[in-house]
């Protein structure tokens, strides 16, 4: 009987090793023949699963006799399912097909080209998730928003108005070209207004091409090129957005889309207002008083499949008060209160895109803008000098016809373009009129191609020939090199110019008092040359977690820079010269981010190093730190959470007077929860309560206030705001 027992359960033992098998496969990508780690296979129906190793081999061991089906899948890859009858002992080569769209897919516009973020030679980073979280932190400005990037720095111009510009890689903000939509109209006199009043409420996208950039648009992209891309009324949305600081914000923000037939439109519109707010109770606003309204319609035709028409349109208002609270109370001025900054702008943009497939392969474009800027400047610098006045009327348009030619694998671009700047002084104290008037005609052509599998090359040259001035030939190249699937490496370099113009940081910080019109016989063009390098490496690690890392490094030499200098050395009247000096900028910037489950990290660094040379002695910029860092670790539950904490390092900074500023760290946090269509949220920045007045005084020579005071560090200290978004 025992025997008996013994032998069946042998038997019982044989049949059951029997019934069990292994699958054992390599995974490859069929157009490269890579291996490829961290896709999953699974058998169906059941738990068993795990995930291929670096060298794309998997073993799955338990595997039943009979037909059994293996399902093997990987982000951006079609799923392939293996069906095998079992016992099976082979080991299998899966080749999985890349999908014809990747999932995430970026087209980038600011390089015309409409590739994908993955595929164009050009280095191009791409902001899109982070504007709906940036709007909650401050929906009245895309200044918060650009910070987002590393090599970026919002520099604060002035101490009460709170005034801006955004410096690439350590340049002067003149040198960052901003277009929305593709369209440059922002600069000029109202440069350090700009990135103060473009709301992000309806982007879809921030595109940033940092170096020289020239020859995509001409003048001004000597540092870079910042495309804020609006969204397309392709699809219904309904979004009311209220907002409310403790420092004094309030804003009423209301977004529209619909699409009806052939017919789409975007209605965007703002009211945002802001109490005066001294943080260190010094008598001066370090926020200032303001009340501006936005109006942004845009209408979309779309004719055909191949045929569409878009019409904008920008209105904004604005009046803008800082300095000393007793004035802004309406008070007096007397000998102790009088300094005082008013801004009272006024703008009206209007934007035209026409765009028709006119064969399979063969696209035209037509663009066309024009910018109405009026903006009056009143500034109190002293109670003897008493208000000084200073207005005009900016009048810029641009137009543009491109033809582009698109075959699988290669793009070519040529247009011509013509683009006028004017600038009208209203005549109020000044007895000599700063008027200005650049009109450039340009020609273009970029040509997209592929050497190979592994390597595509991007040409771009432009001819802009300046009225009264003369001709810049501004080449272009940029190399992709494809190294692996996940492997890449970009080289470009390109030259620059920008047109000599007083409206620069320098007179702007003296209200443009007493600076002198620019002398065409004896000032040039600003002029450079620039280069950069990177290398990145992006892979998935399994189903839920993703690895992204970039190193880039980067040159820029700019000759002829333009400087402001005293007429007779003490007269008290200036003017703007060439320098005999050059500037260079060089450094580089570390990008990682790390996803892991609902959870991203992404941490930043930059190293800048920018200088003007003079027979060979170097003068190091001031307020550029050499090293940077910022990040943020964000938790994302899609339609329920989202918790961020974020971080900034800025390391020690020269200013004017030759005095060096300490390192220091920010730290702010963000929570936000979704409960159907309702997003409440709440944010605080720089929860440290870091400012600049709690080592310093803001009040400067010569006139005791903070007109010339250098802004190194946040002046507001610590801020608190919240509100609710509606989506219907």
């Amino acid at each position: 009987m025992k025997l008996n027992i013994l032998i069946v359960f042998l038997l019982a033992t044989v049949s059951v090793s029997k019934a069990q098998n292994t699958y054992r496969a390599v995974v490859r990508d069929r157009s490269t023949n890579e291996n490829i780690a961290g896709a999953i296979v699974q058998l169906n129906g059941s738990t068993n699963g795990n995930s291929t190793a670096r060298d794309g081999e998997i073993t799955l061991n338990n595997i039943p006799d009979s037909i059994q089906v293996i399902t093997i899948s990987c982000i951006g890859f079609i799923t392939f399912n293996d069906t095998l009858f079992f016992p099976f002992n082979e080991q299998r080569i899966i080749l999985l097909d890349p999908e014809s769209k990747e999932i995430d897919e970026v087209i980038v516009e600011g390089t015309r080209s409409n590739k994908s973020i993955d595929n164009i030679p050009t280095r191009v980073e791409v902001l899109n998730e982070e504007i709906d979280e940036a709007s909650s932190m401050d929906p009245s400005k895309v200044a918060h928003l650009l910070t987002h990037s590393t090599g970026i720095q919002v520099q604060q111009t002035s101490a009460t108005s709170n005034l801006a510009n955004v410096r690439i890689q350590g340049m002067d903000g003149r040198y960052t070209q901003i277009l929305k939509d593709g369209f440059p109209n922002y600069g000029g006199f109202s440069g350090s207004l700009s990135i103060m009043q473009i709301p992000p409420l309806d982007l879809k996208q921030v595109e940033y091409i940092k170096g020289s950039a020239s020859t995509l648009y001409g003048a001004g992209a000597i540092s870079g090129l910042i495309n804020l891309v609006s969204k397309e009324g392709d699809k219904d949305e309904t979004l009311l957005h209220l907002n409310a600081s403790h420092v004094g914000a309030f804003d009423v923000n209301t977004f529209l889309s619909r699409k009806i037939g052939k017919t789409g439109f975007t209605l965007l519109a703002q009211r945002n207002t802001h109490k005066y707010f001294d943080a260190d109770k010094d008598g001066f606003t370090d926020l200032p008083q303001l009340t501006k309204y936005n109006f942004n319609p845009k209408l979309f035709f779309y004719f055909n499949s191949r045929t569409k028409l878009s019409l904008g349109a920008t209105f904004t208002s604005e009046v803008r008060e800082g300095g000393d609270i007793n004035l802004l109370n309406q008070q007096t001025p007397e000998s102790v209160h009088f300094y005082k900054e008013k801004n009272d702008v006024n703008r009206v943009t209007t934007q035209l895109k026409f765009e028709t497939k006119l064969t399979d392969r063969n696209t035209l474009i037509i663009r066309n803008s024009f910018n109405i800027f009026h903006r009056g400047l009143e500034i109190t610098p002293s109670y003897t000098v008493g208000k000084y006045n200073f207005a005009g009327e900016q009048l810029s348009s641009f137009s543009e016809v491109a033809f582009t030619n698109r075959t699988k694998e290669n793009v070519f671009i040529t247009g011509l373009n013509f683009y006028s700047d004017e600038f009208k002084e209203q005549k109020l104290q000044s007895t000599i009129l700063r008027n200005e008037d650049h009109q450039t005609f340009g020609g273009f052509a970029n040509y997209i191609f592929n050497l190979g599998k592994n390597v595509a090359i991007e040409s771009g040259l432009r001819a802009d020939h300046v009225m009264n001035a003369q001709t810049y030939v501004l080449p272009r190249i940029s190399t992709l090199f494809k190294w692996t699937r996940k492997l890449t490496t970009r080289i470009g370099g390109g030259m620059g110019y920008r047109n000599a113009s007083i409206f620069n940081q320098e007179a702007e910080l003296l209200g443009y008092k007493n600076v002198l019109p620019i002398d065409k016989n004896k000032t040039v063009a600003e002029r450079s040359i620039g280069c950069n390098m990177d290398i990145g490496f992006k892979t998935t690690l399994g189903e839920h977690f993703f690895l992204n890392i970039n190193q880039m490094f980067f040159y820029t030499h700019l000759k002829d820079p333009l400087v402001l200098v005293d007429t007779n050395g003490t007269s008290g009247v200036y003017h703007f010269v060439n320098s005999n000096a050059y500037t260079q900028s060089y450094g580089a910037e570390t990008f990682f981010k790390f996803g892991f489950y609902d959870f991203v990290l992404f941490v930043g660094y930059t190293y800048t190093h920018v200088s003007n040379i003079t027979n060979g002695k170097e003068v190091e910029f001031t307020l550029t730190p050499q090293h940077s860092l910022k990040g943020d670790l964000l938790y994302a539950l899609p339609g329920k959470w989202r918790i961020g904490l974020d971080y900034e390092f800025k390391s020690s900074q020269l200013l004017s007077n030759g005095k060096r500023t300490r390192d220091y760290w920010t730290y702010g946090a963000i929570v936000e929860y979704t409960y159907k269509n309702y997003t409440l949220f709440g944010n605080v920045e720089n929860f440290t309560n870091f400012r600049q007045t709690n080592f310093e005084s803001l009040r400067s020579t010569p006139y005791n206030t903070p007109q010339f005071t250098q802004v190194w560090a946040p002046l507001d200290g610590i801020v608190f705001n919240g509100g609710i978004k509606i989506r219907l």
